[in-house]
C-alpha cells in the first residue's frame, strides 16, 4: 500500500503544474546557480516545438522572461521567440556572431556580439538603446546587478557599464582573454579570464579584493554557493593534457583553495551544485572522453561517475533531483543527481553548446543548425 501511495505521489510531481518562473541569464542569475526552483522530478520530456532562426547554429543559452524566450544566434542576430508556440515576436541585429548569452532585466535585454560590441535592447520591440565598443569579441555573458552590467572583452577588459545608458563606471584590465561570464554576490564580481588569472572584484568600483592564477584556462563562468565559489578550469592543450587543478572550490572571502580536483583532463562549462554535492563534467585527451560526476561540495569527496559519450559544454540545470544538460553527441539528459543514472537521452540530432534555461514547467535549448527547441 506504501509502496502504491509513493508512486501516486511521484506520478503527481511528474505530471503536476509547475510553479512559473522566468531564467532572466545564463544559468538563471547573478551567482551563475543553475538551479531552478520548479518542482521537478525526473521524467521524459518531448519536442514541443522547435523554431529555425538561423541557417547556421544558436550556441548561444536562452533567456526566459514573461512568456518570451530570447536567444542570440551565430548569424549575430537577437531573436525574440514567444514560449508557448515558438514564433518569432521580433529580430535585431548585431555585427557579428551572438555567442554571448542575453541578461534580461527591467524592460530591456543586454548581449554581446563578435563585432566587439556591447548591446542594449528594448524587450518590447527589439530597438537597440545604447552600444558600447570594445577592442575584441564580445563573447561573455553579461552580468546584470542593480543597475549595473558587468561584462568581459576578448581584448583582455572588463567592465562595468551603467544599464541605463552604456556610461562606463569603470574598467580593468585582466591577465588574459575575458570569455567566460562573471559571477555575482554581495557586491562582489567574480572573472576568470583565458591565462588562468581568477580574481573577486568590487563591484563598485572594481577594486581586487583578492585574486590567484591557475596553469590552464577559465573558459565557463564561476558559480557562488554559499561561501564558496566554484571554477572550472580548461587544460592548456588537449592532445596529451597535463595533470591540472581542473575543477577549484575556493573560499569565497579570502580566495584560498578549500580543495581541488587534479586530474589530465578539462571542465568546459560552469558546475551546478545542491549545496551538498557539486556536479560537473571532464572531458579528456584526444578522444574527448567524457565523464560527468558529483563530489561533496565541503571537502571535495567522490561520489559517483558516469560516462558520457560526448563533449558536454553546456552547463547543467539543476531541478528538483534531475541535472539537465545537452551534448555534443545530440543527446539531450535527464540524470539523477543522487546516483548518476541516466533517467531519459533524448535524441535531438544536433550537437548543443547552448545551456538549458527552464521556466514554467518547459526547456529551452539552442542547437547546432540554427534551431531552438522548447521541451515539456
Amino acid at each position: 500500500m506504501m509502496r502504491t501511495l509513493s508512486l501516486i505521489a511521484l506520478l503527481l510531481i511528474a505530471v503536476g503544474p509547475l510553479a512559473a518562473e522566468d531564467w532572466p541569464s545564463f544559468r538563471h542569475d547573478a551567482a551563475r546557480t543553475g538551479v531552478s526552483a520548479d518542482a521537478w522530478a525526473p521524467h521524459d520530456l518531448q519536442v514541443v516545438w522547435t523554431t529555425t532562426v538561423d541557417d547556421e547554429s544558436v550556441d548561444a543559452s536562452p533567456a526566459v522572461v514573461g512568456g518570451r524566450v530570447y536567444v542570440g544566434t551565430a548569424l549575430g542576430a537577437v531573436v525574440c521567440l514567444n514560449a508557448a508556440d515558438g514564433a518569432i515576436v521580433w529580430r535585431a541585429q548585431t555585427g557579428g556572431a551572438v555567442m554571448s548569452s542575453p541578461a534580461v532585466a527591467s524592460d530591456r535585454l543586454f548581449v554581446g556580439s563578435a563585432d566587439r560590441c556591447l548591446y542594449a535592447f528594448s524587450l518590447a520591440d527589439g530597438k537597440q538603446l545604447w552600444r558600447v565598443r570594445t577592442r575584441g569579441a564580445v563573447v561573455a555573458s553579461p552580468l546584470v546587478m542593480g543597475e549595473r552590467v558587468f561584462c568581459g572583452s576578448m581584448d583582455g577588459t572588463f567592465r562595468c557599464l551603467s544599464a541605463a545608458d552604456g556610461r562606463e563606471l569603470w574598467r580593468t584590465r585582466e591577465q588574459g582573454p575575458v570569455s567566460a561570464a562573471a559571477a555575482g554576490a554581495s557586491d562582489v564580481v567574480f572573472l576568470g579570464d583565458e591565462a588562468g588569472g581568477l580574481a573577486a572584484r568590487a563591484a563598485q568600483d572594481g577594486k581586487a579584493l583578492w585574486s590567484t592564477r591557475v596553469p590552464g584556462g577559465v573558459v565557463a563562468a564561476p558559480c557562488v554557493s554559499g561561501d564558496r565559489v566554484i571554477v572550472p578550469v580548461m587544460s592548456p592543450t588537449a592532445l596529451s593534457p597535463p595533470e591540472i587543478r581542473c575543477l577549484l572550490v575556493l573560499d569565497r572571502q579570502t580566495g584560498q583553495e578549500v580543495w581541488s580536483l587534479k586530474k589530465a583532463s578539462s571542465v568546459l562549462h560552469t558546475p551546478v551544485t545542491d549545496g551538498t554535492n557539486v556536479y560537473f563534467a571532464t572531458v579528456s585527451g584526444y578522444l574527448s572522453e567524457t565523464e560527468l560526476l558529483a563530489f561533496a561540495l565541503a571537502d571535495g569527496t567522490p561520489g559517483w561517475k558516469r560516462k558520457l559519450g560526448g563533449v558536454a559544454d553546456s552547463s547543467p540545470a539543476l531541478a528538483g533531483g534531475a541535472i539537465l544538460f545537452g551534448n555534443h553527441d545530440g543527446n539531450f539528459y535527464q540524470v539523477n543527481a543522487s546516483t548518476g543514472e541516466v533517467a531519459q537521452a533524448l535524441a535531438l540530432e544536433a550537437k548543443m553548446f547552448s545551456s538549458p534555461a527552464l521556466a514554467e514547467g518547459a526547456v529551452y535549448i539552442g542547437l547546432q543548425g540554427g534551431n531552438v527547441v522548447c521541451l515539456k
